[in-house]
């Protein structure tokens, strides 16, 4: 046990194993939640005019006067203009303007816009009409041209991961297509022959046997982090079948996770077969509960030369060691590969109710939020890391220190949020 690293020496070891992944252009509609890697500008100013804010009168500020009637000469409809050909008054006229309409400054010296709501327009042949304001001021109710950007200025910088309001921001200046780091391809190999499919008969299990709960919670966890699962296989814990599996695997993807199999017992076939397929051993075994066989590979040599050869993350076989290796290993990893920051969203919380932790080993335990402020957390029961059925309720991890005391209530500690949880921790 003292040889093991902790967590934190641990992950940087783990993440030395993968590389940002190379970009590829998509259509815009197809970004969602990817990682942009070359910056959006924008084509022209935005907006590109001098656009009305409010549905209302535009006019010159400097005609207006306390209870003058002005004559309305014209419409502008969003997108639309004045008629060519028309003469106003600039001292005497005004026009109706929409919502989002360009405001003809340069044409008829217009610079303000009074909203509908303080205007009393008195309608007829001849419309007019008098605004019940205090004062017009030059650029009221304006969105004027160029505030939001100017031709040719960053407005989404590469790195962000894309929200929906991005896409909106890259369509209005036209990026049809955006740059987007590739997708990492994963292939998921499970081990252990107790395990069954998910659509296994009651009636058709024998005692020892149990359903693969891992293959599909990876799926789901995988495609949170933004990968592309290229399959799902599970292998028998036989030699020749595991290196089989394994080799075919590095060939089709560019993360390989394995779940079971890399503990020390005889049918933990991954630690072994990895070395024959010209893969270096760069972790296995964290001084942390639950999780501690968790493996790590990367292939032998300059990773220069082929800098996107597939890395191997190997996680333990029972279902709370996978969740919560998955979310503190692959996670980071992962993001490295897109291009992020491989920092996951830790932030500090308290304890509602004293706890009692691991005494040689840091613990990541499932935990729930208590109260309104989701301030104060809660730590789960658990029956071990084979008790997937306690992490129901469960919002996120805590991370207990190694301690032979109990801690108290109102005791600091990191939290992180699950994967697919109350906020949206893919786009972190």
């Amino acid at each position: 046990m003292a040889d093991l690293p902790d967590y934190s020496q641990a992950l940087p070891e783990a993440l030395s194993c993968c590389n940002p992944l190379e970009a590829e252009h998509v259509a815009l509609p197809k970004a969602a939640a990817r990682v942009l890697r070359e910056a959006v500008t924008a084509d022209r100013d935005q907006p590109p005019f001098d656009r009305s804010a409010m549905d209302g009168f535009a006019l010159r500020a400097d005609a207006w006067a306390a209870e003058k009637d002005f004559r309305v000469v014209g419409s502008i409809p969003a997108g639309g203009t004045l008629p060519d050909g028309l003469e106003l008054d600039p001292q005497a006229d005004v026009v109706r303007i929409a919502t989002g309409a360009a405001v003809p400054r340069d044409t008829t010296g217009f610079d303000a816009v009074v909203q509908i709501e303080k205007a009393q327009v008195t309608e007829g042949d001849s419309p007019t009409v008098r605004f019940t304001v205090e004062g017009v001021k030059p650029g009221m109710n304006i969105h004027q041209r160029g505030a939001d950007a100017t031709a040719g200025q960053e407005i989404i910088p590469a790195g962000t991961m894309l929200r929906p309001h991005h896409l909106g921001i890259a369509a209005a200046v036209g990026a049809g297509q955006v740059s987007v780091t590739r997708k990492p391809r994963v292939v998921i190999l499970s081990s252990g022959d107790e395990l069954r499919p998910i659509d296994t008969p009651l009636a058709e299990l024998e005692p020892q046997q149990i359903r693969n709960s891992n293959g599909p919670m990876l799926v789901a966890l995988l495609y949170a982090m933004g990968c592309e699962v290229v399959r799902q296989e599970h292998v028998v814990d036989e030699a020749q079948a595991v290196t089989e599996a394994c080799t075919q695997a590095v060939a089709d993807a560019d993360l390989v996770i394995t779940s079971g199999g890399v503990s020390v017992g005889q049918r933990d076939l991954f630690p072994a077969t990895w070395p024959t397929l010209g893969y270096e051993t760069v972790l296995h075994g964290v001084k942390m509960q639950p999780g501690k066989p968790v493996f790590v590979a990367k292939p032998q040599g300059d990773r220069s030369a082929k800098p996107q050869a597939a890395c191997v993350i190997g996680l333990p076989g029972n279902p709370v060691s996978v969740l919560a290796t998955a979310h503190l290993f692959a996670w980071p990893m992962v993001r490295r590969m897109l291009g992020l920051d491989p920092v996951l969203p830790w932030r500090r919380v308290w304890l509602s109710t004293p706890t009692k932790p691991n005494a040689r080993r840091e613990a990541f335990r499932a935990a729930r939020f208590v109260g309104e402020t989701r301030e104060q957390v809660e730590v789960l029961p658990w029956q071990g890391s084979g008790d997937l059925s306690h992490t129901a309720t469960a919002e996120g991890w805590v991370r207990l220190p190694a301690s032979n005391t109990e801690l108290h209530a109102g005791t600091p500690l990191m939290f992180l949020p699950l994967l697919g949880g109350y906020s949206d921790t893919a786009a972190h």
